[in-house]
Formats: C-alpha cells, sequence, structure tokens
C-alpha cells in the first residue's frame, strides 16, 4: 500500500493511497488503530480501479491526539474470507508538514481530496455540522448537524475523545428521519444534537450504520473548533468577534486618517456643550479625552470640564496648558458627587444640546458630526446615542455593543443606551441629576427623559469609546456595587410615576433589573390551536397547558380541520369531556393557516388571543400570565414567547428582519439567538431580558383582541409562512409595541405536522410567501431591522461611513 498525497482540513487528515487489487477480490475494508490499538473511525471513498488493477482511493482519518494512527487495508473475496491485508503508519508530525507542503505545490491536488465527500455518497454516512455554538455556564459545546446516510438505513452515534475512547454523552440527540434527494439519490436525513466538553480537548462524533453501510465521524480538534465556532456560530457573536471587529476597526482608521477635515469647517448646525465632570482624573486620560473632542470633524461645541478635585496640583497644570478657547475649566470647590458635579456644568451650558461624556473615554472623530447632520435632517429630535465598543488596556478597540433603536422595554431592563447621550438642553435643564441616584444618575435620568419624549434617534455607528481601567464600570459594574440598588430604584419610581403595576427587582447580574408585572384584573384568554390529526402532539400540548398553568381564566379552542384519522376524533370527545374550557370548532375549507385561525377567532369570547401550535409544550407554570401581563398594557399590541427544541437550545427567541445588502441578495426573517444553549443570555444578554422587537413567531403569540379585530386578523395570502411577521409588522404600524418575554418558556416540537419548508412543495410554497413579505415591507429588506442593526445581525460592516 502506498501513499501518494496528504492534506487536511476541519479536524480530519486525507490520504490519498493506492494498491494492487487480488483477483478475487470483490471487497476492500479499510481499519485504522492507534499506538496504543484502540480502534479509530475511519472513511474511503474509492476513486478508480485502472487497467492493471490498481486500486486508487482517498482514506480520511480524525485528527485525534494519538501521535501515530495505523491504516490497515484488507482485501476479501465472494466468501468474505481475506485474501490479503496490508497497513501503513503516519504520524502525527509527519501528516502535518506533509500537508502544508501539498496545500503550497500541489493546491490543486490538495483541495480535490478535501472535497473527495462531495461527490462520493454511495454505502457512506456522512456528518455535517450545522451549528456550533458554546454554552459557557455549562462549560460545553453544543454541536448541532445532520447525519445523511443510505436509504432506509438508521445511524446511531457515539462520542470518542482524542484517544479514541468513548465518551459518556446523555445529552445526545438523534431527530426523526426524513427522505430526501441528494445528488439525484435518495438518501435519508436525521437531524443531531451533542453537546460535549469544552475543555480544549479533541473530541470525535461518529455516526454508525444499523445496515452495515460504512460509518462517517465529524472530529472537533481545536482547529475545527476554532473554525465552526467562527463560521456557524450565531452572527451576533461572529461579527463583534475579534478578527472580524479588528478589521472593522483597521478599515475605519484607513478612511479617518483620509478625511480633509477643511471640508467640514463651515458646517452650519446645532450647538453640543459637552460636559465632563473631573475628579483625580490621570492627566493621560485627560489628554486623550479632551484630544477626542478637539478632533471633532464638526466644530460648533463647547467642552465644559467640571473640576472636582482641586487640591490635585498635577491635574490643576494639565488644565492650564489646554489653549482651545471652546474649551472651558468651571472650578468645583470640592466633589459633590457625580450628579451635584454634572448639573453645574447643565447649568452652564449654552448649546442646543447637552453631551454627557466621561473623563476617561474617547469620543470618534466623526461623533458630532453624524449627530449635528441627524438633527439637521429632523429638528424634532430631542435626544440621541450611539453605538459603542471598549478600549482595552493595550490600546485596542474590542467588545463593540450594537444597540437597537429606542426600545422601551430592553431600557427598563437596563441602560443600554448609556454612551454618547446627547439631550436637547431644555430637557436636561428641567430634569437635572439627581444625587440621591448617584452610581446610576444617568439610568435614572433616561427614564425621567422618556417620561417626557420618546424621540430618542439611534446612530447605528460605533463612535464612543469606553475605557477600561480599574475602576471603571466598563471592567466591572461590581466595581461600584452601590450603583444597582440605585438603579433599582430609578426603575421601581418610573414604574409607579407611570402607574404601572410592577415590580423591579435586581438579578444575579449587577445593573440588569427584571421587572414583573401583574396582572389586572382577570381577564379571558382564548387558546387557539390548529390541528390536524397529530392526536399524540396535540395531547401533549393541551395536557401540558391545562396542569401546569398557574393562571386560570383561559379557554382553549382547538380547530379542527381536515383530519381523517378517527382517533382524532375520540380524543377531541374526550378532551371536551375531560376540561370544562375546551371547545371544538371545524374548519371545512383547504389548509390556511391565517384563514383558520381567524376563524377559530370569530368564536373567542376572551379579551385576548393566544395562537398556539399543536406541537408546542408548556414547561414553565408563569408562561401565560407573564404573557397576559404585559399584553395588558395600552401600547402593548403583541407579545412573543421564548421557545425551545427539545435539546434544551433555543429554537426562537425574537424574529429579526434582516437587511439585504443588494437588490439581488435574497433575505428572510430569521429567529435570533437560534441554536443557543436554554440558559445563554446570549450576546448583550438579550435572549434572557424583555424586550420591544419587530416580530415574534406566531407558535406562541398573544395579541389583544381589539388589535387584531382591528388588523382584520392574519393576511390570509400567507397560506402558511409568514403571517406572523406580517402581523407584528402591521401591528407596529399600528404604532403598538411588539414584546418578546424570555419568562414565557415553552418547548417547540417544530414543524412535526407539515414537514420542513426546505424541500418540495414546500419550498415552492415558502419562496413564494417570502416574496410576497419582501413586497409588503421592502422598506425592512432595505433598512435592516431598528432593534437588530445590520451589523448584529448578518456581522455586515460598511467600509466606510457614508458622509453626506
Amino acid at each position: 500500500m502506498r501513499c501518494t498525497g496528504i492534506c487536511r482540513g476541519q479536524g480530519v487528515a486525507y490520504l490519498a493511497v493506492e494498491f494492487e487489487m487480488h483477483d478475487q477480490a470483490s471487497e476492500v475494508r479499510f481499519l485504522s488503530h492507534s499506538e496504543e490499538g484502540v480502534e479509530l473511525p475511519i472513511e474511503a471513498y474509492h476513486m478508480e480501479t485502472n487497467s492493471r488493477g490498481v486500486y486508487r482511493c482517498v482514506v480520511v482519518v480524525p485528527l485525534l491526539d494519538t501521535r501515530r494512527v495505523s491504516v490497515e487495508m484488507r482485501q476479501l473475496d465472494m466468501g468474505g474470507s481475506e485474501l490479503c491485508r496490508a497497513h501503513k503508519v503516519f504520524s502525527r508530525f509527519a501528516i502535518k508538514w506533509a500537508s502544508r507542503f501539498n496545500y503550497k505545490f500541489a493546491n490543486d491536488r490538495a483541495f480535490s481530496m478535501r472535497d473527495i465527500d462531495l461527490s462520493t455518497y454511495a454505502g457512506q454516512i456522512h456528518l455535517t455540522p450545522k451549528a456550533l455554538t458554546s454554552a459557557p455556564q455549562k462549560g460545553e459545546l453544543i454541536l448541532k448537524g445532520q447525519i445523511c446516510l443510505p436509504s432506509e438505513d438508521f445511524a446511531s452515534l457515539r462520542v470518542i475523545d482524542g484517544n479514541g475512547m468513548a465518551v459518556d454523552c446523555p445529552s445526545l440527540r438523534v431527530g426523526n428521519p426524513a427522505d430526501v434527494t441528494v445528488m439525484g439519490g435518495l438518501r435519508r436525513e436525521m437531524p443531531f444534537t451533542v453537546r460535549v466538553p469544552d475543555d480544549g480537548k479533541t473530541y470525535c462524533v461518529v455516526a454508525d450504520s444499523q445496515k452495515g453501510n460504512r460509518s462517517g465521524f465529524l472530529c472537533l480538534d481545536p482547529a475545527a473548533r476554532a473554525h465552526y465556532l467562527a463560521t456557524l456560530s450565531p452572527s451576533m457573536y461572529r461579527c463583534a468577534g475579534g478578527p472580524e471587529y479588528k478589521s472593522r476597526t483597521i478599515a475605519r482608521g484607513r478612511f479617518l486618517s483620509g478625511i480633509n477635515r477643511e471640508e467640514f469647517v463651515d458646517l452650519v448646525g446645532p450647538k453640543f456643550s459637552v460636559i465632563v465632570p473631573l475628579y483625580r482624573t490621570p492627566v493621560n486620560f485627560l489628554t486623550d479625552m479632551v484630544g477626542s473632542v478637539i478632533d471633532q470633524v464638526y466644530q460648533n461645541w463647547e467642552l465644559i470640564l467640571l473640576n472636582a478635585s482641586p487640591e490635585d496640583a498635577t491635574l490643576q497644570d494639565a488644565l492650564t496648558r489646554i489653549t482651545d478657547d471652546r474649551v472651558r475649566v468651571i472650578e468645583l470647590e470640592g466633589n459633590n458627587g457625580i450628579s451635584d458635579n454634572s448639573n453645574v456644568g447643565i447649568e452652564a451650558a449654552s448649546g442646543d444640546y447637552v453631551v454627557f461624556f466621561d473623563h476617561d473615554d474617547l469620543l470618534d472623530p466623526l461623533a458630532l458630526y453624524y449627530y449635528a447632520e441627524a438633527i439637521n435632517e429632523d429638528g424634532s429630535i430631542d435626544a440621541l446615542y450611539c453605538d459603542e465598543d471598549f478600549l482595552n488596556e493595550e490600546g485596542e478597540f474590542v467588545a463593540p455593543h450594537f444597540k437597537s433603536d429606542f426600545n422601551l422595554d430592553l431600557l427598563r431592563c437596563h441602560n443600554y443606551i448609556t454612551h454618547l447621550l446627547a439631550v436637547r438642553a431644555a430637557f436636561a435643564k428641567e430634569l437635572m441629576l439627581r444625587s440621591a441616584f448617584d452610581g446610576a444618575q444617568d439610568y435614572d435620568f433616561l427614564l425621567r427623559l422618556v417620561e417626557r419624549t420618546t424621540n430618542i434617534v439611534h446612530i447605528p455607528d460605533v463612535l464612543y469609546h469606553w475605557r477600561i481601567s480599574d475602576t471603571s464600570t466598563a471592567k466591572s459594574a461590581g466595581n461600584k456595587g452601590y450603583a444597582d440598588d440605585a438603579g433599582r430604584r430609578a426603575l421601581q419610581e418610573h414604574l409607579d410615576r407611570c402607574g404601572i403595576a410592577a415590580t423591579a427587582e435586581l438579578t444575579d447580574n449587577a445593573c440588569f433589573y427584571h421587572v414583573t408585572y401583574e396582572v389586572v384584573g382577570d381577564p379571558l384568554v382564548s387558546i387557539l390551536i390548529p390541528n390536524k390529526d397529530s392526536v399524540k402532539v396535540l395531547k401533549r400540548c393541551i395536557d401540558s397547558v391545562e396542569d401546569l398553568t398557574s393562571y386560570r381564566n383561559f379557554e382553549i379552542i382547538i380547530i379542527e380541520n381536515n383530519s381523517v384519522e378517527e382517533e382524532t376524533f375520540t380524543y377531541y370527545e374526550q378532551a371536551v369531556a375531560q376540561y370544562d374550557n375546551i371547545r371544538v370548532v371545524t374548519w371545512h375549507g383547504e389548509f390556511n393557516y391565517s384563514a383558520i385561525n381567524n376563524f377559530g377567532a370569530r368564536d373567542a369570547k376572551g379579551d385576548f388571543i393566544l395562537l398556539l401550535n399543536n406541537d408546542v409544550e408548556v414547561i414553565e407554570p408563569k408562561w401565560l400570565e407573564s404573557m397576559l401581563a404585559i399584553c395588558q398594557r395600552p401600547e402593548v399590541g403583541v407579545v412573543g414567547a421564548k421557545l425551545l427544541y427539545p435539546d434544551d437550545t433555543v429554537q426562537h427567541a425574537g424574529v429579526i428582519m434582516v437587511k439585504c445588502q443588494s437588490i439581488a441578495e435574497e433575505a428572510s426573517p430569521g429567529h435570533a439567538f437560534w441554536n443557543l444553549d436554554r440558559d445563554d443570555p446570549g450576546y448583550m444578554r438579550r435572549a434572557s431580558l424583555v424586550q420591544d422587537l419587530s416580530a415574534v413567531t406566531g407558535a406562541c403569540l398573544m395579541t389583544k383582541s381589539s388589535v387584531f379585530d382591528e388588523l382584520g386578523g392574519l393576511n390570509e395570502e400567507f397560506v402558511v409562512a409568514f403571517n406572523d411577521v406580517d402581523y407584528c409588522l402591521r401591528v407596529r404600524e399600528l404604532d403598538k409595541l411588539v414584546v418578546y418575554t424570555p419568562d414565557a418558556l415553552l418547548y417547540h416540537h417544530e414543524s412535526f405536522s407539515r414537514g420542513s419548508d426546505a424541500v418540495g412543495k414546500n419550498m415552492m410554497r415558502f419562496i413564494g410567501e417570502q416574496g410576497k413579505l419582501r413586497s409588503a415591507w421592502s422598506k425592512y429588506y432595505a433598512c435592516g431591522d431598528p432593534y437588530h442593526r445590520p451589523a448584529a445581525t448578518m456581522g455586515y460592516y460598511p467600509e466606510v461611513p457614508l458622509l453626506k
């Protein structure tokens, strides 16, 4: 047996081997062992047998932690008797350097070996990764993928470690099989989920055939793991990750260095009063901060420095050396706290807008320009804020926060707005800061501001750099633990002033809060569940609602549509007899999810309607009251839930409207935080926070009956898909909120009844309805989702800012 080529890729080694075939040989088998004799998984792809009887193939072995791997070939005759065998031993060191050599000097052949599994499927199992996410709270990696295997076959999964030894994985799950056509042939696909320790070690998932076909495997060595995390984890993590964001900051730096500042000298616009309280400010921080204001391309500003440490001679000396006449230094007699110190600056401000700026942070040179540009376009703007990142102690910009547009419910969870806050001077002078909330004075200020105006604009660009230092809240909110309770008190006062029956509560995360809204009265909720046969699925759903739900004033309306199985109607009779709050109504038309729910809603008696799929299962008792308490608020039109797959990963934590980067690009609404662990808080903790969104899934959607009636229910042009998205966007057009609450937690056994949207007629229908949505709501496809900006959804950054 001769080796004629070696390359590596995504956790495996590809070995091109050839040997002479014995005349009576009818089968060739390959085996692999470590140097300790442990049997390892191996795949083999037959390339050709030439006229001289030379058998050529590509053998694939996982890159485990063993120093050497033995590849053994056996030739068998028709009766299964062995005719001959040969073996070859490869060292991991030799594989690594041979692969590097071949990629450099025989690139085409290396890639043809690496792509061998794309064209060879017969008699072989393949594992394709679909998602790899980290669950840091549990110290796990969650791998989700697809097993593709010969038709009529089934596969069992197992996991081995870097030495080829079996690993116990109780969370390993394999889903139901589906027959599909792949490359013109019939194949079977089975989804799988497996959790392995996130300990930096190598693990390999092996799929064994129950029909004697060759096994398949997927190896997670350190390199493959890093690649899959970079390409298959949620895009909100990818775009904020180190390499991508570093490239973005480098590109922006090049752009800024090429700006001709003379072009901005005569720009006319509002005057900004930038106020900065100083207290024992390190001189290097002061110099950088002041320099970032003086360096603004927009010129109409004043910088008011409020020095609360007159005894600091070094700081005093640095202040006297500032020569720009737009910088004003106000000497305070002493430190009266952040609020009182800042209020002196607010009172002294002569600008149209007051800008709050911390003494150790930095501004992007375009910050005030973008703010002025927005105000010039819309003179009614009362406040502005932008995206931000962190300036670490090595001088690098890291961990960007791509923010939502104004989001009242998210603000009631934490001060996501933070920097760079600019407020119309009249509001700033009216509200001032309150010293009773020092540590959370900006949060208290914002909560009082939004009671007066919601004309607050988000500039979706990173224009503020929050310095990480040993004492800053950027490094640890725990450095100012007193701020946690001050924020809770500010939030509770805000809720009380708004007349909302709710309680603000501390959480395990500093300066993040949870609001428990109270149900007012005892309103009836009508739960609509369309159903066609699927008795076991429906029974699981109804039993979970009836047995676990703590809020009891609800009715269930089963909307029967085109069932044919006798046991279905038998179950209806049993359910109605067992539960006195269940009714069955019958839809006689063709299947149309929108029309079916509209039909059922006409029979509903409740003030609130809950659309619920029959493949949903309740797991938290307070799910219904948490949705109802929010939906009762007059400004709210829709409330959605957090839904999990049975493997305890996220199926739905809100819907994102994805922006197209060109008119030729396809885009579709997507589920936020898809495939994250149920306990993973998500990017900026947003999977775990109540917040306003553009849309939520109709699998568990509550709305006011009055709103449902006003809009004429679901749009019946959307027969199956996107009716929920369309409904939510129409609710938003009524200037009502669509709210997501993770407090309503349910399992969703997705698409059990009607199958996947990815194949056959379902795919054709899905694409057609996607086109209708794109036509009806083109502004979202063109402009993106206001609650999840493009940088936080697609990892997209413009190469340079667009200057008007």
